[in-house]
Order: structure tokens, then C-alpha cells, then sequence
């Protein structure tokens, strides 16, 4: 590995962030420590092992990790939040805040006003802002330890653990949410995740729900009880990673407890016999093995409790129904992706009606369609998906320099790093031109992401404590 100690660069800019940033280079190296500068060139490392500052090569970097800043992970502004699908893969958060024909304009908390070509985006999905309750984690001090819990540790925003045992804290759940975290395992995906416990301090609570997962089967049952609600299901996404993004819908007012794995529906619970007097406040996190996972990301948001039109695959199992045996039947139906009441050429509205026209204009929250019969103004976090004037799709010209970076927000975009300034990073896509990236907002950045000999490098978790 070519090194070279640096006592000063010309036309770099700082990208010191909260820390716990950690470099990965082509030939397996790893070095924990902080960005102290970047260049289209080179990239500065400070590192306890170092005396000084050290630069390398950009040619030798698979890429950096880094924690954003508590202001970016704050994210988007506004009342709703617009996913633009770009053609090379790409994904842009942001608000909507233009569109015609030849493009879509983006208002995004990473880079300010970005005019996308249309030709560019495949599909666009669009979600309310929601209202968080809990986002972390934070640090191992928020956890109460329970049933042998003392094998899990906090690092950068991780929880991880290597033996058996769980750990919980008390949330303030709202009577409808969306728990949602990232997972990453080795071997067979094993925990169990309780909701809305009466006591945090064991792994047994009086009440609450729990979802257990054996691999890549699940099921759900109340806490304490052998109340299953309904059978097993099985997921292809569990069965085939060991990564995922695990989103649990949860109501206590219908009774329903819905799951999606990366975005894919998996199955929908009902208790037809529930008592929301008696759930409390508690989230727990259950190592079931001695195999290694990590939790990430966490958050507990609202949710209207709005279900569509999704594949019941409880539907005449009924509570109490499972006896132990894993329903093995079907696994891909269980992992198929449901848009709900989707038809082509209709925008899905959150309440299940559709509507069929043409966009007029954007203006501030506010969308305007003219529909065969009339011209209507709604608020556009009203609308789940947006319907496109039909466009030969185009992929972007792939560019010398191109690097991938990964936003707080889950933002992935592509762009050839042209030149750094002092709080931002500049960049060139045929997606959307110049762009200008806050310093801040990374959350990964990838380098050499042409190079075949780096992908399985690339691809690798890092599991080092």
C-alpha cells in the first residue's frame, strides 16, 4: 500500500464528522479513524497508530464509512418524502417541487434543488414525513440488560452481540407505528423482537407481542402465551442474505401486525382478541443463538394504520392455530412485492382510491391533476405513487472518477467526484448535472466501483468489533 505522510494538500476539504469512521483498501486493510481530507486524488486519514496524518491513493480505496452528523440524519423537510428509481440504480429522497415532460425538480437536505432528467427515472414512490418516537441506537447505556444481555455491545451506532441474551428499553409507541431497523446476521437469522411489553427487564414479559424468526421462517404470538396469531410464514430474502430491512406495522387499534422485509411484503397477523390496556412501552431485542448480529438504524415512527390491498396469508388460520410446525408451503408467494391497488397509468392514493390524469403542476405541498372530468388541488403526502408521461429510459454515460455515495436518508446516488470545497463535495451525472453534496451527509462513499476485482471486497460486511 503506497503511504505518504501529509503536512498540508492544497484544494481538500475536511470531512470530519462524529467519528467511528473506518477506510477499507483493495489489498483487505482496514483502518480505523476520521477523514481529515478529500481530493480527487487522494484521501487524508488521521489514525491513532499514526504520528500524523497520512495520504493514499484514491486508486487503492474500496471506500470509507462514516457517521453523519446529528443535523443530516434529521433529513427531509416538508410533509412528504419523494423516491425517484433512477435507470443505472440510483435512488434521490427528496421534495417534489417541480415537474414536466423533460424532468423532475428535487428538493433535496443533501444538495439543495436537483433537476433530474426524466429520461432517467424509472419509477417515482411517494411517503408522508413521519412523526419519530425513538431513532437510534444511541449508545448501550439506553438498554436494560435481561436474560444473559451482557454479551451485547454498542459501537458507531451499532448493537451487536455474539451470545445469547436480550436487551430492551421502554419506547413511547403511539397506538399505531412503524418499528423498523436493519439487520445483519451470520448463518440462520434467530432473534426475537417483542413490542410493546409490560417489563423490559426480562425476556419473558405478561404482555406485549412477539416475533420470533427461525431462519428464514416467522411467526408471531403473544408474550408469554402460547396465543399464536395465525402460522409461520417463510421469507426468501432471509433465507438467501444475511442482511435485511426489517419493517414491522404494528396497530393497536385494529389489532393487525404487518411485516415487510427490503420493501416486500411478507405477512399480515390479526389478534381478534386484543386488550390494548394491558400492552406497555417496552422493545426488546433477543439473541436466541451465540451466532453474530447486528441491529442498526432503529426507529419507531407513526403510521395511519392504513393496510391496502395485501395477500392475507393468515386468512382462515385463526388465533390460537399454531401448533409448532413451520408452514413451508408457497415460500416465494410470501416475498412477492404488493403495490396496493396499483393499475397502470393510476396514482394510488393512502386511502386506497386511485385517480387517472395528468400532472399540471406542483406548487409548494400542493400537486395538481386534470382528470377527464375536472382539475383537482390535493397535498402531494397524499399520494403514494406518481404517474410518469411514458419516456425512452436512459442510463447515465459511466465516467472516469465515478464514485457511489450512500446518504443518511438511504439516498444512493453515482457521480464522477470533480472538486472539493470547504463544505461540500462536487460532482457530475447525466441524472441531474452538477451536483453539490453536503460534506455531512455521507454515509458511505465508494471508490473504483468499475473495478470487477473489488466487488466481493465491496460486498463484505465488516464484522470486527
Amino acid at each position: 500500500m503506497k503511504l505518504l505522510i501529509i503536512y498540508g494538500m492544497f484544494g481538500v476539504v475536511c470531512m470530519g464528522q462524529e467519528g467511528g469512521s473506518v477506510v477499507r483498501f483493495g489489498n483487505g486493510d482496514r483502518l480505523s479513524g476520521e477523514v481529515r481530507s478529500l481530493s480527487r486524488e487522494g484521501l487524508v486519514w488521521e489514525s491513532p497508530i499514526f504520528k500524523e496524518a497520512a495520504e493514499f491513493e484514491l486508486e487503492q480505496v474500496v471506500d470509507v464509512t462514516m457517521r453523519p452528523s446529528v443535523a443530516s440524519r434529521e433529513g427531509a423537510r416538508g410533509a412528504h418524502v419523494a423516491t425517484l428509481e433512477m435507470t443505472n440504480g440510483d435512488v434521490l429522497r427528496g421534495q417534489l417541487v417541480g415537474l414536466s415532460g423533460e424532468e423532475i425538480r428535487l428538493d433535496t437536505w443533501f444538495a439543495g434543488e436537483m433537476v433530474v432528467r426524466r429520461v432517467n427515472v424509472k419509477a417515482v414512490s411517494i411517503t408522508e414525513i413521519p412523526i419519530y418516537f425513538y431513532r437510534g441506537p444511541n449508545s448501550i447505556e439506553e438498554w436494560t440488560r435481561a436474560g444473559g444481555g451482557d454479551g451485547w455491545k454498542w459501537k458507531h451506532g451499532v448493537l451487536s452481540s455474539t451470545e445469547v441474551g436480550g436487551i430492551g428499553r421502554e419506547m413511547d409507541f403511539p397506538k399505531e407505528c412503524v418499528i423498523a431497523f436493519d439487520a445483519a446476521w451470520r448463518g440462520n437469522f434467530l432473534p426475537k423482537i417483542i413490542f410493546y411489553s409490560n417489563d423490559v427487564r426480562t425476556n419473558s414479559p405478561t404482555h406485549g407481542y412477539e416475533m420470533v424468526f427461525q431462519g428464514n421462517s416467522v411467526h408471531v404470538k403473544k408474550a408469554d402465551s402460547d396465543d399464536w396469531l395465525g402460522h409461520s410464514n417463510n421469507s426468501g430474502e432471509l433465507r438467501e442474505n444475511e442482511k435485511a430491512r426489517i419493517e414491522i406495522k404494528v396497530s393497536t387499534i385494529s389489532g393487525k401486525i404487518l411485516l415487510y422485509i427490503d420493501g416486500k411484503f411478507v405477512d399480515l397477523w390479526e389478534d381478534t382478541n386484543l386488550d390494548a390496556k394491558k400492552l406497555g412501552r417496552g422493545f426488546h431485542i433477543v439473541s436466541q443463538e451465540s451466532a453474530p448480529l447486528r441491529i442498526s438504524n432503529l426507529s419507531v415512527t407513526s403510521w395511519d394504520g392504513f393496510v391496502g390491498e395485501v395477500p392475507n396469508q393468515q386468512a382462515g388460520m385463526g388465533n390460537g392455530n399454531f401448533r409448532g410446525g413451520w408452514n413451508h408451503e408457497e415460500e416465494e408467494m410470501a416475498t412477492r412485492p404488493v403495490t396496493p391497488g396499483a393499475e397502470e397509468g393510476r396514482m394510488v392514493l393512502r386511502n386506497g382510491d386511485s385517480i387517472k390524469g395528468e400532472v399540471l403542476g406542483i406548487t409548494g405541498e400542493q400537486i395538481t391533476v386534470k382528470t377527464e372530468m375536472a382539475e383537482v388541488t390535493f397535498p402531494i403526502s397524499r399520494l403514494k405513487n406518481l404517474v410518469l408521461q411514458p419516456a425512452a429510459m436512459e442510463e447515465p454515460k459511466r465516467n472516469k472518477g465515478d464514485v457511489r455515495a450512500t446518504m443518511a436518508d438511504g439516498s444512493r446516488v453515482v457521480f464522477r467526484l470533480d472538486g472539493v470545497e470547504e463544505k461540500v463535495l462536487v460532482g457530475y451525472s447525466q441524472n441531474f448535472g452538477e451536483g453539490r453534496f453536503a460534506k455531512d451527509a455521507f454515509e458511505r462513499i465508494e471508490f473504483n466501483i468499475y473495478r470487477p476485482e473489488l466487488e466481493e471486497k465491496r460486498a463484505v460486511d465488516d464484522w470486527e468489533p
